[in-house]
């Protein structure tokens, strides 16, 4: 039986899933970065308008990385690197864990979070197959005992959690689409000396700047707005109104709500504009931050038209997945109860909503007009930044 155990690992709360556990790592090695400067040093900002037809509803994201491109970049930028081990063999997928903590390392350790017990409202069935499956949540391993059948987790949420073992291995196992989790962990490679920031600051932002005017596919970067613009009308035909509703308060969801940091990481963003204006002197970049702020003010305009005000049901689950959010982030002792009861509200809103969703359909132009406002203002923005560096 293993029994393993970091104790000077130190638990931070943190806004995205994997900037945060990279962020603790990172720390735990010694370098102190926060989760806006990772995002930069990633290039990590995009919007991707993304749907196929085995989804539910179309999703609208908000990075410019995918798998595990957030480590590569960040270690391969400071002067280290990572090593991404990936099995489908459990007993492979244990010994790969059990070899990290050995090394006294923490791991980053990739989850479908349909898995995780702590996500959900008291007596919530695991896997949660009513929340969808995303296996590309990550949080970080640090310690395990096999007699008592705990593993010991820091998610970005204001506590760690102790989950089963077993419940572990069922989460890094799973295969789901679209990002199955596969027992990935990411290994942290740290350079003997880490570059200055100063010298790498600026090909990550141009790197970001590269990729927002030159996506490699349409649907993403600047050009993703319009992508956007172009479905958005036959989201009122092309959806029946339980499907309409759900997918709506997942749009909130990806933008607001789910890791993001807020207003679809232009939050964090515009505070790594500021960190890094600040760092190289550089006012351009502060006054796109600035700009961001305005960007933010839209996006805040947008979430509050696609999910009305004027349609009380819809517009209460906007305010009741903000409240939920808040809960789980607090961790307080009895989370899991008020998740339940605001579950039960959350039920009734939905009913509600779906009487609604004909009538929001009414909203495709305001809508429409939301987007265009906010793909100008943040062009705005990147056209500041690609002139400052």
């Amino acid at each position: 039986m293993v029994k393993l155990y970091i104790n000077d690992f130190k638990h931070i709360a943190g806004a995205n899933c994997q900037l945060s556990s990279l962020r603790k790592v990172l720390l735990y090695n010694d370098v102190e970065l926060s989760e806006p400067m990772l995002l930069g040093l990633c290039s990590g900002l995009g919007f991707f308008y993304f749907y196929m037809k085995r989804l539910p509803f179309p999703m609208t994201l908000g990075l410019a990385v995918k798998k595990t491109e957030v480590f590569e970049r960040v270690l391969n930028r400071i002067g280290g690197s990572v090593k991404i081990t990936e099995t489908a063999s459990m007993n492979a997928a244990h010994n790969n864990l059990i070899s990290l903590l050995k090394k006294g390392q923490p791991v980053i350790t990739f989850v479908d979070f349909a898995y995780l017990p702590f996500f959900f409202a008291e007596d919530t069935p695991i896997p949660n197959e009513g929340s969808g499956h995303f296996g590309a949540h990550t949080f970080v391993t640090y310690g395990i005992d096999e007699e008592k059948d705990e593993a010991y987790i820091s998610d970005r949420y204001a506590n760690p959690h102790v989950m089963t073992y077993n419940q572990l291995k069922a989460a890094r196992g799973s295969k789901f689409a679209p990002f199955p989790a596969k027992n990935k962990l990411v290994e942290l490679l740290m350079p003997k000396k880490m570059k200055k920031l100063k010298e790498i600051l600026p090909s990550a932002i141009k790197a970001n700047v590269n990729f927002m005017f030159n996506p490699p596919i349409r649907n993403m970067g600047l050009k993703g707005f319009q992508k956007w613009r172009e479905m958005l009308p036959t989201w009122g035909s092309d959806f029946k109104d339980d499907n309409l509703v759900f997918g709506l308060v997942s749009v909130f969801i990806y933008m607001e709500t789910g890791g993001t940091g807020g207003a679809i990481f232009r939050n964090l963003y515009r505070d790594f504009l500021q960190e890094a204006g600040e760092l190289l002197n550089n006012n351009g970049l502060l006054k796109a931050s600035e700009i961001f702020e305005d960007v933010i003010i839209k996006i805040k305009e947008l979430e509050s038209i696609i999910l009305p005000d004027d349609l009380p049901n819809i517009a209460k689950l906007r305010k009741l997945f903000l409240i939920s959010s808040e809960i789980t982030e607090k961790g307080e002792l009895d989370y899991q109860k008020q998740l339940k009861k605001i579950n039960t509200q959350i039920d009734e809103a939905i009913k509600g909503g779906m009487k609604e969703a004909n009538s929001w359909k009414e909203n495709i132009p305001k809508i429409d007009k939301g987007i265009q406002e906010w793909s100008d203002l943040e062009t705005k923005a990147w056209e500041t930044i690609r002139n400052s560096v």
